[in-house]
């Protein structure tokens, strides 16, 4: 099984992966301008279990497909390092070494992957690194293996959202995107194939317009932290992710930001003709990072 960042040869993926109190199911099929949604299940259950992947499998008809999970977000960190001087061969050992004290788990139980980020200006190459709770990408795997599931990738949601940043920027620019789900907020700045840094914005209990406050001027210092750190990249806009609050959302976002801010529609990425349902705002905020997963990049075969 792969990791997220390794690209995979096959000639596509569907992506079966928990979701809400359940299991949700999306199959993908790019075709070039646009991506067509081809299918779309969810199946509810307590557990993840092998019956319920199966079902949500079968009613999606991708039990042959190579698959792709996402790990929640509580069993794994995402950190930025300087990118250490060694060789390939001694990368993860000394991204090991660097992330160490930095875990909010001990480093025996982690299981390392990184992302490149070019440097620039006077600021070095750095490394975006995910840590992952290796019990909890066990627990994961499992089931998928009892039900004879080809679970080829494991995925997180700051990649899957990045993969849809690539598709709407613009030539030659960096672009935010912010999704919220009523609580909390994951914001990714991405300039072409490179995720350039991320942050989880937590709404701690706040509600109502208080929380949307809290949301705007969190993501405003995170853009003016890029804007710094990353003078070189000239950032477009931030695009919102479908979410219910959208108008009210970008009005504070208006508000605190730098830069313009307008809702991301995900019909410019996705064809949903197939799958009404999906046009949804509120659907549309729930399978977000199912339908980000799904446009993960794949080599051809050679």
């Amino acid at each position: 099984m792969k990791w997220f960042k390794t690209r995979s040869r096959s000639r596509g993926h569907a992506v079966l992966t928990p979701y809400q109190s359940g299991v949700a199911a999306v199959l993908v099929r790019d075709e070039g301008e646009k991506a067509r949604v081809l299918a779309f299940a969810q199946g509810q259950g307590e557990a993840l279990s092998a019956d319920l992947l199966n079902r949500v499998a079968a009613e999606a008809g991708i039990k042959d497909v190579p698959l792709i999970a996402l790990l929640d977000q509580e069993h794994y960190q995402t950190l930025m390092v300087e990118a250490p001087s060694v060789t390939d061969e001694e990368i993860q050992s000394a991204i090991r070494w660097k992330v160490k004290d930095l875990l909010s788990f001990h480093i025996d139980d982690a299981i390392l992957d990184h992302l490149p980020v070019p440097g620039g200006g006077n600021r070095p190459a750095s490394i975006f690194v995910v840590a992952a709770q290796a019990p909890a990408l066990r627990a994961l795997v499992q089931p998928y293996h009892d039900a004879g599931l080809h679970l080829e990738v494991i995925d997180i949601r700051e990649t899957a959202q990045h993969n849809l940043a690539m598709r709407i920027a613009p030539p030659d620019y960096a672009v935010a995107v912010l999704h919220f789900d009523g609580e909390n907020g994951l914001l990714t700045f991405s300039f072409g194939v490179n995720l350039i840094m991320s942050r989880r914005i937590e709404g701690r209990g706040a509600a109502g317009e208080s929380l949307l406050d809290k949301v705007a001027m969190e993501t405003q210092r995170s853009v003016d932290y890029f804007e710094r750190q990353y003078s070189w990249l000239p950032l477009a806009k931030l695009f919102l992710a479908p979410t219910a609050q959208a108008q009210a959302l970008l009005r504070r976002l208006g508000e605190y930001l730098p830069i313009g801010a307008e809702s991301l529609d995900l019909t410019r990425v996705f064809d949903f003709s197939a799958q009404t349902q999906l046009a949804d705002a509120r659907t549309q905020n729930a399978v977000f990072h199912l339908l980000g997963a799904s446009l993960r990049p794949s080599e051809k075969a050679g």
